[in-house]
């Protein structure tokens, strides 16, 4: 009785065994080598298609502190494993740079820039110091594709890269990227209002508003493509992060942003509103409707260079003194719209750095080197006070305006209780070369 209860129970498991084999059989007509070829073959024929090359969105890690946000390529693959790129992290967009490429495959697709790149692997390999700060990668798995759009993930990030077929050369394409990113980049808007309806043409800096146009503020980061919404309106609550790549007509949203139950994350410039119209906006019942960015300033906003210029500095005239002096300094331009150099402090360091944040129109004074001291050795500013100094970074000033009516007067607010200038060198020991006591404001000529 037994060996017929097994010999049935085998019987069915086999039965079993056999249909599932030609159940997978069935869904599948080919190994799974063979579709890992299939799919490779298939990414390297659309890569190659491309006349004109692909315009690439390409975030690195979110996490990053140095470059949040998107960034765009632009590239042209050939059959021989050869790809050309230029990027919007290039001061010159016409200088192209070739390398090799390849597609291979484990679990999946993965196209691997497998030679050294300047702009694919700037964001991707460590620096100097054995961090890859940017945390990006250079491996990419391919998703799906077509002739018009191809989708990847980054490796390590898991972040999507979005292809897009380009109907001019990729040298066109970035230049005109870069006209639209510095242009938004030079109103340093505080952030966006968001905008239902048309949006009108701007009266001055960031006052586009459309029928409908309500108080809802979506802030610009003070660096990098990031846009920052309060969901609640309170800046000190819950917020959310939305990373953005600058696009040849404007930006695309990592992630769509919805408010007032409207969604939209594509967006073209329209300089004469100073908006960020959206294209791809629709309502919860998937209507097609009209939305705007359109740029923001908050109150009291001063533009970096209304900052530049002369300055009376007001200072104490000695550690136990009350009472001031003053000499005349200058802001001039040092990295474009982010720092400047002050001069006038010592005769012999004209180029202190002052950094600039558009979000507080403040600027800060930190520990920094300053060069080489005559024949004495390295040079330095920092915090100081009494007999003693502060030289490592964070120690320095916040500079605020505090002018009232128009009138920029910069006041210093030391960060910790070291609260003198030092200028210093150092030749196996710290030197005292000048030292300003009490910075207390500058105020503009």
């Amino acid at each position: 009785m037994k060996k017929i209860l097994y010999t049935a129970l085998f019987s069915v498991l086999a039965f079993a065994m056999t249909s599932c084999v030609n159940e997978v059989e069935e869904v599948f007509d080919a190994s799974a080598s063979e579709r890992l070829e299939q799919k490779m073959q298939e990414c390297k024929q659309l890569l190659t298609s491309a006349a004109n090359g692909w315009m690439i969105e390409y975030y690195p890690s979110f996490s990053s502190t140095y470059f949040p946000g998107g960034v765009t390529y632009a590239a042209t693959f050939d059959a021989d494993g050869n790809v050309t790129v230029t990027s919007e992290v290039a001061t010159d967009p016409s200088k192209t740079i070739t390398s090799h490429y390849s597609i291979n495959a484990s679990s999946s697709v993965v196209l691997t820039f497998d030679t050294f790149n300047d702009y694919i692997h700037y964001l991707s390999d460590p620096d100097e110091y054995a961090e890859n700060v940017y945390g990006g990668d250079f491996e990419w798995a391919y998703i799906e594709g077509d002739a018009k759009r191809m989708v990847f993930r980054g490796i390590k990030t898991d972040n999507r890269i979005v292809f897009t077929a380009l109907e001019e050369d990729i040298v066109s394409c970035i230049t005109a990227i870069k006209t639209i990113q510095e242009e938004v980049n030079a109103k340093l808007y505080t952030g966006y209002r968001w905008t239902e309806g048309v949006v009108a043409p701007a009266e001055g800096e960031g006052e586009g508003e459309g029928d409908g146009s309500n108080d809802i503020i979506i802030y610009a980061a003070d660096s990098g493509n990031k846009l920052i919404y309060y969901p609640t309106g309170d800046t000190q609550g819950a917020y959310e992060e939305y990373p953005f790549a600058f696009t040849s007509k404007g930006m695309t949203l990592y992630n769509p942003i919805t408010i007032n139950g409207i969604q939209a994350s594509t967006f073209e410039w329209d300089a004469a509103a100073g908006a960020m119209v959206a294209t791809d906006a629709v309502t919860e019942s998937g209507a097609a409707t009209q939305v705007a960015l359109a740029g923001w300033y908050r109150e009291g906003f001063i533009h970096y260079n209304d900052l530049l210029g002369q300055y009376t500095l007001r200072y104490k005239s000695s550690s136990s003194s009350s009472s001031y002096v003053s000499r005349t300094v200058t802001l001039t331009e040092n990295v474009p719209l982010q720092s400047y150099y002050l001069s006038g402090l010592h005769a012999s360091f004209p180029n202190v750095v002052v950094t600039y944040s558009k979000s507080t129109s403040g600027l800060a004074l930190d520990y920094q080197p300053l060069g080489q001291y005559s024949t004495r050795g390295p040079a330095y500013l920092c915090p100081g006070s009494g007999s003693s100094l502060m030289p490592a970074p964070g120690y320095g000033w916040d500079i605020v305006n505090i002018g009232e009516d128009g009138q920029i007067v910069l006041q210093f607010i030391a960060l910790s209780s070291y609260g003198d200038i030092f200028f210093l060198y150092n030749n196996g020991g710290w030197y005292l070369i000048s030292r300003l006591y009490s910075p207390d404001t500058m105020t503009k000529k």
